[in-house]
This record gives C-alpha cells, sequence and structure tokens, in this order.
C-alpha cells in the first residue's frame, strides 16, 4: 500500500472501528497527515494567517477537526492488527500508555487471523 492508498482509504473508512490496518496503511497516513499539516501551517505563516498563541491556523486546525476521526480509526484498527483491542487508546491519558502504544502501533501483526478478521496484507 503506497501513501495515496493508505489517505483515501483512511479517510473512506472512517466509520470502521472493526477490522484491522496494517502497518503500512498506518504509517503512511501518519506521514500524509504530518506532510499535509507542514504544508497548511507553512502557508498559513506566510499569509499571516498563523495564529501563535494557539499554534493554529484556520486551515490547519481545520484540516486536524476532519481527521480526528478517521485516525481514532485507523489507530484502532492497526491495535486490533496486533491483537489488542482499540480501547488501549483510552491509556493515552496516562504518560506511560502513549509510548506502550506507539510501539504496539510499530509491531508486527500477531496472527494471520484474529477476532478482528483476516489479516489484511495475505488478502493481497
Amino acid at each position: 500500500m503506497n501513501m495515496q492508498e493508505s489517505f483515501v482509504s483512511v479517510f473512506r473508512n472512517w466509520s470502521n472501528f472493526s477490522g484491522r490496518a496494517c502497518r503500512s496503511e498506518y504509517w503512511f497516513f501518519c506521514l500524509s497527515y504530518s506532510l499535509i499539516i507542514f504544508i497548511l501551517t507553512f502557508g498559513e505563516i506566510m499569509e499571516g494567517w498563523y495564529d501563535e498563541e494557539t499554534g493554529y491556523g484556520p486551515l490547519s486546525g481545520l484540516f486536524q477537526v476532519i481527521a480526528i476521526i478517521p485516525s481514532i480509526s485507523v489507530t484502532s484498527r492497526r491495535l486490533q492488527d496486533r491483537g489488542i483491542s482499540g480501547w488501549w487508546q483510552l491509556s493515552y491519558f496516562t504518560i506511560i500508555g502513549i509510548f506502550v502504544i506507539l510501539i504496539l502501533l510499530m509491531l508486527p501483526a500477531k496472527e494471520d487471523e484474529n477476532k478482528w478478521g483476516r489479516n489484511p496484507l495475505l488478502d493481497i
């Protein structure tokens, strides 16, 4: 899966919190999300739209609001690919939880098939 396919896939499946997402889908989405935010913020700074107090401009803030649910959805599916419930994202509220989730998102799929479905890499 390439960057464009993963970005389109995540926004198409924005409401799908079940199933699985492979590492390439998740990490290419994170890369494309970061690049879009960087480009939007750079453009806002150049146009003078960037608010230094809040750390957001109107375009980057709008994009982040639009992308929050798809981001949570793909993270949930990525954790489920690892064999862990997507509800583990609630551990973000602890400092250690952020690092635990980050490590879990980096690890490969645990099984070919689990209770969330078949490994997406095997369907290719």
